[in-house]
């Protein structure tokens, strides 16, 4: 479990109550979906995902001002078949956000073999991101940016 994912999550969560009270944020997913979720993949989800998902399963947002969706576990395994196309997509890239949870164009991921995070979209021009960001770092930016927006 990540205590960085989980301080950050708390603190959106808090910025959320205090700034939108009425967005319910969905409840975490069970140890068994995400079981399910590494079967489906082939591979273990990284620590920093589960600890998200364990937090907030369902799908939740926008929480960025582009408009990106936290995808729930079962819209991100239909994302994750939807982008697998080989040579083009990672078998270890799992996307955890986009623009549109039921029909996404693009959103970011996060690579299970490494942790680090990139973009993706459905014009395959998906890549890791330069700057060696993470999950925790992700979402570190979401809570600046609820913060300065409020």
């Amino acid at each position: 479990m990540s205590t960085v994912v989980i301080a950050v999550w708390d603190r959106i969560e808090s910025l959320l109550n205090l700034y939108s009270p009425a967005t319910p944020v969905p409840c975490g997913a069970s140890d068994e979906l995400m079981v399910e979720a590494e079967a489906a993949l082939g591979f273990r989800l990284p620590a920093d995902l589960r600890t998200l998902w364990q937090r907030c399963g369902g799908t939740f947002g926008p929480l960025t001002p582009e408009g990106e969706v936290l995808l729930g576990v079962r819209q991100t395994l239909e994302t994750y078949a939807l982008l697998s196309d080989p040579g083009v997509w990672e078998t270890t890239w799992i996307p955890f956000t986009a623009d549109e949870p039921d029909d996404p164009f693009s959103g970011t991921f996060i690579d299970a073999a490494t942790g680090l995070t990139g973009s993706w979209n459905r014009q395959d021009v998906s890549h890791l991101h330069d700057d060696g960001s993470t999950l925790a770092g992700y979402l570190t930016e979401v809570a600046d940016e609820l913060q300065a927006g409020h």
